[in-house]
């Protein structure tokens, strides 16, 4: 495994980074007869494969249903053996956000409670789930959770999550975050445009997911409705393209490779359902494609905001 640091943390993370959405909640294009979440049994194996593999980042949040829980117990006697990520979602149940102290209670209650489901006394990193403008036009409130937190010994740094091209690169100017976790993929292109280089010079942290853009970059593209036939072909386009290339490894494997080519992306969070996932995945981090796939890739690039934001795709 490859080791890279973290920007300005320090921190010391696999390039491959553990994402554990799929542990705690049903999550991507699902395929025809597929079973739901790995069971807990399922969950731990697969984290203590990861950690077998090298991995060392992982990532979780309070909005993956059980995935908090099932970490607590994989890590049980490993959490030195992790650099752990979570995160707090800070919109109400009807997507409005809470202001003032309200805000401060409704995060410091997140982080008690994410504490507490993982059996750790702190997080390395602690983010702001699915930043918005409304929490930037917060800075104020959100750095004074953060600072207290740090001084409680409750975290180390702080972090957000993004959708998106545009507010990355806003959040940049705010300097509230140490780590920004963004989307990137082989479709998604977008923020290599301005915000990882401008990322590159604050000495952020940056780890991109959606890498696979929920499956859209595998076979499982094919089980998108019709409405989506231009991702449909785009896919295929890819796939066909890696497929000529015999790089060693598939689609999945160059869609990792494709994001850890970038030198201004620290790590690469990857979610997998089973083992043989997992270690498909760390073969991924070990692939370098040569720089006419690159080049080739690049030319797959979108920017319809409506195809690469899996919220817009009326699948569930």
């Amino acid at each position: 495994m490859n080791y890279r640091t973290l920007g300005r943390t320090g921190l010391s993370v696999s390039a491959l980074a553990l994402g554990t959405v799929e542990l705690g909640v049903e999550y991507g294009i699902p395929l025809p007869g597929e079973s739901g979440r790995p069971t807990d049994a399922e969950g731990i194996r697969i984290v203590h494969a990861a950690l077998a593999g090298g991995i060392n980042y992982v990532d979780t949040a309070r909005a993956y249903g059980e995935s908090e829980r099932v970490l607590g117990l994989a890590l049980a006697d490993r959490r030195e053996q992790v650099v752990l990520a979570s995160k707090v979602a800070t919109q109400r149940g009807d997507g409005s956000m809470p202001t003032g102290n309200e805000l401060r209670r409704a995060m410091q209650a997140s982080l008690d409670e994410s504490l507490r489901q993982l059996g750790t006394d702190w997080l390395d990193i602690w983010q702001i789930h699915n930043v918005d403008a409304g929490l930037l036009g917060q800075a104020e409130t959100v750095a004074e959770v953060f600072a207290a937190a740090k001084r409680a010994g409750k975290i180390r740094w702080t972090g957000g999550s993004f959708y998106g091209a545009k507010l990355p690169q806003t959040a940049l100017g705010y300097d509230l975050f140490d780590v920004m976790q963004v989307t990137y993929s082989v479709l998604d292109q977008r923020l290599a445009d301005h915000f990882l280089s401008a990322a590159q010079a604050q000495n952020v942290g940056v780890v991109v997911r959606s890498v696979l853009l929920k499956g859209a970059l595998t076979e499982r593209a094919d089980h998108l409705p019709s409405h989506l036939q231009t991702l449909i072909d785009r896919s295929r386009r890819f796939r066909q393209i890696v497929a000529d290339a015999k790089i060693g490894g598939g689609p999945a494997q160059a869609a990792v490779a494709f994001a850890l080519a970038n030198p201004a992306i620290h790590a690469v969070l990857v979610g997998v359902r089973s083992v043989e996932e997992v270690n498909d995945a760390v073969h991924a981090a070990r692939l370098h494609l040569p720089p006419s796939l690159l080049a080739e890739l690049r030319t797959l690039r979108l920017d319809d905001e409506a195809l690469l934001n899996p919220g817009t795709w009326g699948i569930g």
